[in-house]
């Protein structure tokens, strides 16, 4: 039987099982590396751009954290068109290398006072090859799981993709309150940050040995032959571009939203001076509730992608103001986390129906790549830089609400981007 024969309550395959694993696997990990770069940004400023004026510093690190997302449109082009060509498989295993490569050059770096100027340097290369491996992720992951997934549970299984984000964000939320509740804050400021990088070097063996252990998806191969002798990169280019521009609409509110949970922690002791231990803890929750995306991509399965995501996106247009106005004026480790537990369930209903929705505008020759290309050029344009775009805006106006203010913008642009999306739910992928 064929994936397109299955109905929505036939038993999910082994084939489909460990294809689910295989992305989701190397996926946490893609988004782990990530995640924990921004959680310590104030430490890495410490450590790396040391000097009197402390914004500097950080702005300097939040900067050098957006680096990496210039780096993704050309990982993008380079890595989305290698596993449209060479395979799902292949791309997805180099990935995974070279983010641990990435990783492990932030955890073993000696410090600015040990080697100078050289230290930014070398974090700034970690960054763009982080940046690169990230461009090629998304577009390999997302394709592997719709092309192994049934037409009228597609939206379920590229929920999961965003199940490994909201595990990535568990994972560095509990890894992050663990690390500053043991250590004293002078021991995570000099050295104790590193141990979440370390942490995520170890577990990528894991994730190489799962990738290494999943075939290619049927649909991959049987269009294999015409992209082996295409142009993927050409072709999106050229005959996709109106999908690419679309779907990067579609996609800002979708990374706009995920940076600016990941700045929280940043700007809830900086800003508003609450404690590190509840800004992380935070994080651990937002995890929780984003893991719940397979259900909103269930319930894109049996109503609608559109649907869904719109009632998303209007909340998000509608939740930024009142709930960052009252963190502003009762600035408590639990109104901080209660805003963060809203922000991460409208990101839950929007995230999980947008992985299927991107993957369903390209055909599978060219899919990865275009994939790649619409999610590296929003999150470059709009996602990477967000937490310095905001507290340059809270810096230079003094109002703490910038941060809600450009979460609300994101969200209009998707709305209007939404509007202009052809709905392909349950439709046969060709």
């Amino acid at each position: 039987m064929t994936s397109a024969a299955l109905s929505d309550d036939a038993a999910i395959p082994a084939s489909s099982t460990r294809a689910i694993v295989a992305a989701c696997a190397g996926n946490m990990l893609e988004w782990y590396d990530f995640i924990v770069y921004s959680t310590f940004a104030v430490q890495i400023s410490l450590s790396f751009f040391p000097g009197k004026d402390q914004f500097i510093s950080l702005l300097a690190t939040l900067v050098t954290f957006g680096v990496g997302f210039l780096a993704r449109p050309v990982g993008a082009a380079l890595i989305g068109a290698y596993a449209d060509k060479a395979g799902r498989r292949a791309a997805l295993t180099l990935t995974i290398l070279m983010m641990a490569l990435g990783t492990l050059l932030i955890a073993i770096c000696p410090p600015f006072a040990t080697i100078g100027i050289a230290a930014p340097i070398v974090l700034v290369v970690a960054r763009l090859i982080q940046g690169v491996s990230a461009g090629g992720e998304i577009g390999g992951a997302l394709a592997m799981l719709v092309e192994y997934s049934p037409p009228a549970r597609r939206g379920y299984f590229a929920a999961f993709q965003q199940l490994a984000q909201g595990g990535s964000f568990l994972l560095c939320g509990l890894l992050a309150t663990v690390i500053t509740s043991v250590f004293t804050a002078d021991q995570v400021n000099n050295w104790a940050w590193r141990l979440a990088f370390v942490f995520g070097i170890i577990i990528a063996p894991i994730g190489f040995y799962i990738r290494k252990s999943v075939a290619d998806p049927v649909l991959f191969s049987v269009h294999a032959k015409q992209a082996a002798h295409g142009a993927p990169f050409k072709t999106i280019v050229t005959q996709y571009w109106r999908s690419v521009l679309i779907g990067i609409g579609v996609v800002i509110a979708w990374t706009v939203s995920t940076y600016v949970t990941l700045y929280m922690p940043t700007f809830a002791f900086k800003t508003l001076g609450i404690p590190q231990s509840s800004a992380y803890l935070g994080l651990f929750v937002v995890g929780v509730i984003v893991m719940l995306c397979p259900l909103a991509g269930k319930l894109a399965d049996r109503y609608s992608r559109k649907s869904v995501m719109m009632v998303a996106a209007i909340c998000m247009v509608i939740y930024p103001y009142p709930a960052f106005l009252y963190l502003t004026q009762h600035p408590t480790g639990g109104t901080l986390i209660a805003l963060q537990c809203g922000l991460a369930l409208l990101m839950a209903f929007y995230t999980g129906p947008a992985s299927a929705l991107i993957a369903e505008l390209f055909p599978t020759q060219v899919r990865s790549t275009g994939i790649a290309i619409t999610y590296g050029l929003a999150v470059a344009i709009f996602g990477g830089f967000t937490p310095a775009i905001v507290s340059i805006l809270i810096n230079s106006t003094g109002n703490k609400l910038s941060v809600a203010l450009w979460l609300m913008a994101a969200a209009v642009i998707s709305c209007c981007a939404l509007l202009l999306v052809k709905d392909r739910s349950r439709q046969v992928l060709v």
